[in-house]
């Protein structure tokens, strides 16, 4: 016991002395000398029960102090344990049963008039290299119209694909299709051509004003999708068509392209990706001179001889994609060369700007847009037959279509349901394209292509409503000022034709718990002029469909066209049916 009080006594000594010492040392304002005092090991926060013991020191210090500041850090430090778990072996995940695969389907539609509708595809399934398949369509229909005769036309396809991925990168694909396509230049009344040519419809046969073009093609390209910084990517594709008449015209088509690109890092914390497309474009147009000597209505001495021209068009495309301070910037320049085997025909060079920025605003609701983009298009009998089916037969190539386009572009999402687009563009175009009736067909039923120089502003929005993709509502138009730069009063004229000044566009989808799905559509297009100052009226369709889906595999569909029941004109004399409806099926086999 003597002890213990002689340890107690001691430690209060101590640790009296030791407050003395730090209130008379913290006092002091000169000269502060910084320690630091580590206190390590193992802290237990008990406090020890004793009697209070009051010692009270008296302690003189004559010695000169210096002022230290002390830091207490305990630092408490976890024991290791011996013991060591064995290890849990991983879990084999069972994976799910493979759902069934929808890789085919059959379409198959009746409608009035006599209007066929077959659709057929079919494709492989599940494979991490491969997949082909095959598709099959048509289209076609067999009415009559007052006046007018039959306006029969069809439309069948067969399109054979594949495509194999070689290692992780490249991939191949390919595709060859076929296409058949008729229709007849019905555009003269019985009053015309019985005028014209002393001729009534029992005098003459569908084949004697009828169009026919075949066409075989065939796709291929290879690419690797390396996109990397400092990796080198590249594509390539070929394109080879063979387009045959029934009168005898051939055009074969041959088009290269590819391109190379390179990822490279841009500053600190950017990133580029630069390009170089190159294409050659080759079509070689023939003509018998004698093709169209049974066709009805010609006048004498209007075939030309038989003919064969090459036309060629090059283009070199370097630019560059990146991302900077949230900017989209695409930066190029396009050089362009056409030239013609046919005598008295020049060469061309263009240089085009290939420039796109975009920026978002306002948390990603605004995007702007501006662009100053060009090229040029070869007006091939492919395109022509495409936009005007009624062309003339005894084709002539002609010049391409060359424009500058500036854009500007504004999409707004006002909300999560609401959204809007506006855009105003200005295009100057040399070579474009547009139509009139040839006078040398005596039944004014059969147009030749004309080619003007002209400045067009479009200015056109739009506004979309979707509500969790079961109500979709869309509406929209653009409104067309052109400005003639040819000279000369007849292509002033010409060049004002077929073209609308406006249009507009309302649309409405519904999906009713995904069985079913309704489609209305309203359109408006502007009056328009044609030729001999004659107006073709404003345009309004109504269009309508309905399908019901009752499983996954069969649904059922009703289409609705022109339900205004207007007998409209797209090209002057040849005047629409009033309203066409289909009535059909759709059809898959489930496959596992």
């Amino acid at each position: 016991m003597k002890k213990t009080l002689k340890y107690l006594l001691c430690a209060s000594l101590f640790f009296n002395f030791q407050i003395s010492f730090i209130n008379s040392v913290s006092a002091q304002q000169d000269d502060a000398y910084n320690e630091s005092v580590l206190v390590k090991g193992s802290f237990r926060p008990v406090i020890e029960q004793a009697e209070k013991q009051h010692f009270p020191a008296v302690i003189t210090d004559t010695m000169e102090r210096i002022d230290h500041s002390f830091q207490y850090s305990i630092s408490p430090s976890r024991l290791k344990a011996l013991y060591e778990p064995a290890r849990i072996k991983a879990a084999r995940i069972i994976g799910e049963p493979a759902t069934k695969l929808y890789n085919n389907y059959f379409r198959v539609g009746m409608g009035n008039y006599w209007s066929p509708l077959a659709d057929l595809y079919w494709s492989s399934t599940r494979d991490t290299r491969k997949t082909y398949g095959v598709r099959i369509n048509h289209r076609s229909s067999w009415g009559t119209l007052p006046d007018y005769g039959k306006n029969h036309f069809g439309l069948t396809g067969v399109t054979l694909f594949g495509k194999y991925i070689v290692g992780d990168q490249l991939q191949l694909s390919s595709d060859l299709n076929y296409e058949h396509d008729h229709n007849l230049y019905y555009g003269f009344t019985d009053n015309t051509l019985q005028t014209a040519l002393g001729l009534s419809r029992d005098d003459i046969s569908v084949r004697d004003y009828s169009a026919s073009y075949n066409m075989a093609s065939l796709n291929f390209g290879l690419r690797n999708m390396e996109l990397d910084v400092n990796k080198l990517g590249y594509a390539a594709d070929l394109h080879l068509s063979d387009l045959w008449t029934v009168w005898g015209a051939n055009e074969l088509n041959l088009n290269l392209s590819g391109d190379i690109h390179y990822g490279f890092p841009l500053l600190s914390n950017y990133k580029g990706v630069a390009y170089l497309h190159a294409e050659w474009e080759h079509y070689r147009n023939a003509t018998p001179g004698n093709g169209l000597d049974g066709f009805l209505g010609i006048a004498a001495g209007a075939l030309r001889p038989e003919y064969t021209d090459h036309t060629n068009i090059v283009r070199l495309n370097p630019y560059v994609d990146f991302l900077f301070r949230g900017l989209n910037i695409h930066a190029g320049l396009l050089y362009a060369w056409d030239g013609y085997s046919a005598a008295g025909t020049d060469h061309h060079h263009f240089f085009y700007p290939d420039v796109t920025v975009s920026k978002k605003l306002m948390n990603d609701n605004l995007i702007l847009s501006l662009a100053a983009t060009g090229g040029i298009e070869a007006n091939s009998l492919n395109r022509l037959r495409m936009v005007n089916p009624y062309v003339n037969p005894d084709f002539e190539p002609g010049v391409v279509t060359s424009h500058y386009d500036f854009i500007g572009h504004a999409r707004w999402t006002i909300s999560r349901k609401l959204e809007a687009n506006a855009e105003v563009s200005y295009s100057l175009r040399e070579g474009d394209l547009t139509f009139t009736l040839n006078p040398l067909y005596n039944l004014n039923n059969v147009y030749s292509v004309v080619y003007n120089d002209l400045n067009r502003l479009t200015v056109g929005a739009d506004i979309a409503f979707v509500n969790d993709e079961m109500i979709t509502l869309r509406a929209g138009g653009h409104y067309y000022h052109y400005h003639i730069t040819d000279l000369g009063a007849v292509a002033s004229v010409w060049s004002r034709y077929y073209r609308p000044d406006w249009d507009l566009l309302l649309s409405a989808d519904v999906n009713y718990n995904d069985r079913w799905l309704f489609h209305l559509e309203g359109q408006l297009l502007s009056k328009m002029e044609a030729d001999g100052g004659e107006e073709l009226p404003m345009r309004y369709g109504i269009n309508a469909e309905v399908e019901y889906r009752h499983n996954r595999a069969l649904s059922f569909f009703l289409k609705m066209d022109n339900l205004a029941f207007q007998r409209y004109y797209y090209w002057a004399n040849y005047p629409s049916q009033k309203g066409l409806f289909i009535l059909g099926l759709t059809y898959t086999i489930p496959h596992k």
